[in-house]
């Protein structure tokens, strides 16, 4: 048995909590796992809690097999999203599934999110995935996911939710909530005809300001003093 990282633990949980301040919860359902680059188990969110309410120790281990191997509480069943995806794109170090509203509101229509805000410039390309509207509960749709994602760090789930992924906690969470940010604009400008967007030059500029040095760090950093104060 492996022990708990109780640093990495405390961060998956504090990633867990503003993904529900950032619009993410759904009852109990929703699930982060993270890592320490290179390993090949992974801390996972346990089952049976609100993303709102997981702390350190409701955090377990699992490895790329599924297997808990740390932590007395309860493996998710879609945990195949998150291995086939660590596998297949080595330099990912966290792994978020959830169901945010106007995500899945974006999945069932099977368009691209429409890139009407800064932040939507980084979705506007991001695949849908239509193989199943059920769990991925299997590690052969794991590897459909993971193969859907085609090397975008987000994709929707059609009538299900959204996965993302990063290269550390920190970046697969503020990801998560601006893919839900820009859902939102999305859904609601859809609403009202045709609206302009943003020009292909002008996309590629945006993407590279969202992930420019610092601007993840300030966004995750924001978060957690907003979570302070909620």
């Amino acid at each position: 048995m492996r022990e708990i990282d109780t640093e990495l633990a405390e961060k998956v949980a504090l990633a867990c909590n503003i993904l529900a301040m950032g619009g993410h919860g759904d009852f109990a359902a929703g699930h982060v796992t993270g890592r320490e680059p290179g390993q090949n188990y992974l801390h996972m969110k346990s089952r049976g809690f609100g993303l709102d309410e997981i702390r350190a120790e409701d955090i377990l281990v699992i490895d790329f097999d599924g297997n808990q191997v740390a932590g007395s509480a309860n493996r998710h069943s879609e945990y195949p999203i998150h291995t086939e995806i660590y596998k297949m794109y080595p330099e990912t170090n966290c792994v978020i599934h959830t169901h945010p509203f106007f995500s899945v509101i974006a999945g069932s229509t099977g368009e691209k999110i429409q890139p009407i805000s800064n932040v939507g410039a980084f979705f506007a390309d991001i695949p849908v995935f239509s193989e199943t509207t059920q769990l991925i509960s299997t590690p052969e749709l794991g590897k459909s996911v993971a193969a859907c994602l085609n090397g975008h760090m987000a994709l929707l789930l059609r009538n299900h939710g959204v996965v993302v992924r990063g290269r550390s906690i920190e970046e697969a969470t503020v990801l998560a909530i601006l893919l839900e940010k820009a859902a939102k604009f999305h859904v609601i400008a859809s609403q009202l005809g045709q609206c302009f967007t943003s020009s292909s030059e002008e996309i590629l500029k945006k993407r590279e300001r969202i992930l420019a040095e610092g601007k993840i760090k300030d966004t995750w950093d924001y978060c957690v003093r907003k979570l302070k104060t909620t």
